[in-house]
């Protein structure tokens, strides 16, 4: 943490200097290690009460544990009425301190929010002139702008962090992200029926969409299934435990009879399984559960990624041979034995375009062919083409090559 603090000490310097916000930099106790601005006469007047100063260390140690959960910059207001950043400092994963910028004001407080304020931090009476004035001398900083301050002092300070503790921090930001949509999950399931049919669709459409390696949609259906457990669970630790381990071993089974087998996704479901049974936390064993599913969309795309060339190359083969037909990737994934999805993946993959876009540009290529070499009528070109619309052949056409069908015709004739 040495090199850290140098850093850190001249970078909140710089920052100081041109943003005018005053700084701290606080150690795991809450106590100031070392500071960057002018000193706060409001806040030294407040801790003339020494109960006070003791009040405000702790909320500032709060604060910075705070944004540890959060992984992010935390904006809270004072017992006195001002707006503090509060921004953890990490050495791996231990919580090593924060850096603490303000006081600052938003907007000036009325006389009763004064009043308030006075009477809280046991100031005496006889000194409301002296706080109203020290607390005019305050930096006034509109609320955008205090937004944006958090923000970029967060990514220089997230910066200096070394590789391990920027992952922490980041794994920390994704936990409570999630958690946050799980609780909205939570929020809808309250009011939904039937949640094991539901969850049963759900865990259907999770696997499909990891065999069709959507990591995000995964992440989103995972938390929604999450919301459904905790609320059938009521909260209760032990069984959201059995619950989340049940899942994972469906997720698996279901996995395997699609004929995906992998002994890597069989130890990490059992290693899974045995950490969810020694923790207590509830959040950790939920994102462990999303890193585990994670994995498996990786696993997945290493290994079907050999199989891809030749999957691909059946399902050129069978668009080839059946363009004049009505043809979907629907049609063209049962013949090659894998998911729509699947195959729509692996084919932008391999051909860096997608179905529907290729099976056109066959079929263009095709109704070129016919314009130049025959005569026949724009109606019958259309249908050998796969279109049931002329209209909507000419369309497509149009599209692709800038002219309409007739216009093309016309052209080589010209020529020819």
């Amino acid at each position: 943490m040495g090199t850290l603090y140098s850093e850190l000490s001249a970078s909140l310097s710089v920052f100081w200097q041109a943003t005018g916000v005053s700084l701290s930099v606080l150690n795991e106790y809450g106590e100031v290690r070392e500071s960057f601005g002018q000193t706060c006469e409001y806040c030294e007047l407040i801790h003339q009460e020494s109960e006070m100063e003791q009040k405000c260390r702790q909320v500032h140690k709060d604060a910075g544990l705070r944004s540890r959960e959060l992984g992010d910059c935390y904006f809270f207001v004072c017992h006195g009425n001002m707006v503090h950043i509060a921004i953890a400092l990490m050495d791996r994963d231990r919580y090593a301190g924060s850096v603490l910028a303000g006081p600052m004001l938003m907007e000036y407080p009325d006389a009763a929010t004064l009043d308030a304020v006075i009477k809280q931090c046991n100031i005496p009476a006889g000194c409301r002139s002296i706080f109203f004035s020290a607390m005019r001398d305050v930096l006034l900083v509109e609320p955008r702008r205090v937004y944006y301050i958090g923000e970029l002092l967060f990514r220089l300070i997230y910066n200096l962090l070394s590789e391990d503790s920027a992952k922490m921090l980041d794994r920390h930001r994704q936990k409570h992200s999630q958690q946050e949509m799980i609780g909205e999950s939570l929020q809808n399931m309250k009011t939904a029926d039937n949640m094991r049919n539901i969850q049963e669709k759900q865990e259907t459409e999770l696997v499909e969409l990891i065999e069709a390696g959507d990591i995000e949609q995964v992440q989103v259906i995972l938390n929604d299934i999450l919301g459904g457990i905790y609320f059938s669970s009521g909260n209760d630790l032990q069984l959201i435990k059995i619950r989340t381990n049940e899942l994972v071993s469906v997720i698996y089974r279901r996995l395997l009879q699609k004929g995906i087998d992998s002994n890597e996704m069989y130890e990490m479901v059992s290693e899974f399984q045995k950490n969810s049974a020694r923790s207590s936390d509830v959040t950790e064993i939920s994102y462990e559960l999303g890193l585990v599913l994670r994995k498996f969309v990786e696993i997945m795309h290493d290994g079907i990624h050999q199989e891809a060339s030749d999957l691909v190359c059946k399902s050129l083969d069978y668009i080839h041979k059946n363009y004049r037909e009505r043809i979907t990737l629907e049609d063209t994934a049962e013949h090659v034995a894998v998911s729509p999805a699947h195959l729509s993946r692996l084919f932008k993959e391999d051909m860096g375009i997608g179905f529907a876009a290729y099976v056109n540009k066959i079929r263009m290529k095709k109704a070129k062919e016919l314009l130049q070499e025959s005569d026949r009528s724009l109606v019958d070109i259309a249908l050998s083409v796969g279109y049931s619309n002329q209209q909507y052949f000419s369309m497509v056409f149009k599209r692709e090559y800038g002219i309409s069908p007739g216009q093309y015709r016309r052209q080589v004739n010209n020529i020819l």
